[in-house]
């Protein structure tokens, strides 16, 4: 390796090191920011939360390797591997979506259990009948 190509290199490093530890003040940063005053947001504070984070170090995996552990020389069966990772990702993150979407067409059906001061209260078991058998069980 000549001293030119050496060089390069390690100015690359140095740029993808200060990239990450811009991405680091900025995942801290956003630990700050109130998602939950943004009522305009069309999905709940968590999923923004997670989604955000999530991206951020995403954006920084994806710059250790494929600088630091040198992805960018592999072949293209490598980004198909990482591709279906993201997709994973994704389907992880918009799972708990569907759960919301589903329990809300049974709200009628579900009491809610925590009250104003969020503590959860203490619920009184219904009481069956006298016409209850035990070997409906």
């Amino acid at each position: 390796m000549s001293q030119h190509n050496i060089e390069s290199h390690i100015k690359v490093y140095w740029n993808v090191f200060y990239a990450l530890l811009s991405f680091t003040v900025l995942t801290v940063a956003v630990s700050y920011i109130p998602f939950e005053e943004y009522t305009f947001l069309p999905f709940s504070p968590i999923f923004w939360i997670l989604f955000v984070g999530l991206s951020i170090a995403c954006i920084k995996g994806y710059l250790v390797s494929y600088y630091f552990m040198h992805l960018n020389d592999e072949s293209s069966t490598i980004y198909y591997t990482l591709l279906t990772a993201v997709f994973c990702l994704f389907v992880l993150l918009f799972m708990p979506l569907s759960w919301r979407a589903s329990g809300e067409s049974h709200d009628e059906q579900y009491e809610q259990y925590v009250g104003q001061d969020n503590y959860v209260t203490f619920k009184e078991p219904e009481h069956h009948s006298s016409d209850h058998h035990d070997e409906d069980h």
